[in-house]
């Protein structure tokens, strides 16, 4: 018999780093796409053109541009900066996220390819572009999600201040799907011991990064700040025998 089901929606939630997406999994309503490059995009393609999908945001840490914010500062973006132009994030979403999280500042945040690395490098950024902070994730999800017209917000925590050069040990450290390298790292140092006080330091920040980040999602609570609810799939009838289902599943 023909049938139609209701799907409980839900919240696609963009991140870069494997810790990130196990943050961010433990939030009910969420769906989590931890990918790098081509990966990444057909994933959020998938996930986006789902009818369930209500909504994109950009999820984890960043690095600082502005020199005045240091390690943990947490920011909800009020537009990310892409190479494409500004995308304004969703002002109620915005809101909710604000409202849950009383010290966090509605700012600029800056999306791009590459980790920024130089000290110089990102004031020279912050000063052209007024963002606080970089990753390179929300100017994908933004763009991506704004072809869709669907709501997009971005949390981010700061990680290795503005003032702190990233080692490019730090580089080595992670496979493509997020996870830590820790023998990619060890290699990298043997090539430049030089580099350990600096890993040590963004090893540091981070950790401090990820506890705050944990911290956030707890006060958000579900849905990450979207009310949850039930929508049909009004464009996918299933047909349903028994309890099996034959065709046109997501």
């Amino acid at each position: 018999m023909a049938a139609m089901i209701l799907f409980h929606s839900f919240i696609l939630v963009v991140v870069g780093l494997a810790f990130e997406a196990r943050i961010a999994g433990s939030c009910k309503g969420a769906s989590v796409c931890c990918r790098r490059g081509g990966e990444a995009e057909a994933a959020m393609t998938r996930a986006l053109d789902d009818p369930r999908c209500r909504g994109a945001i950009s999820f984890g840490i960043a690095g600082g541009l502005d020199h005045a914010l240091p390690t943990g500062s947490h920011l909800i973006a009020s537009e990310v900066i892409t190479s494409a132009g500004t995308v304004a994030t969703d002002l109620r979403w915005s809101q909710t996220l604000l409202a849950a999280c009383p010290t966090a500042r509605h700012a600029p945040i800056l999306g791009a390819d590459h980790v920024i690395i130089e000290p110089q490098e990102k004031r020279d950024l912050f000063e052209t572009t007024g963002a606080l902070a970089v990753d390179t994730e929300s100017h994908i999800t933004a763009l991506m999600a704004k072809e869709r017209n669907l709501r997009f917000a971005a949390l981010r925590i700061v990680a290795d201040p503005a003032h702190r050069k990233v080692p490019q040990a730090a580089m080595s450290g992670l496979h493509p799907d997020g996870r830590a390298n820790p023998r990619g790292v060890l290699g990298a140092l043997l090539r430049r011991p030089h580099e350990t006080p600096a890993l040590l330091a963004i090893a540091r920040d981070t950790w401090r990064a990820r506890r705050r980040l944990s911290s956030a999602l707890m006060m958000i609570g579900d849905d990450f700040g979207l009310p949850p609810r039930e929508i049909p799939a009004a464009t996918t009838v299933i047909e349903v025998t028994g309890d099996e289902v034959l065709a046109g599943a997501p």
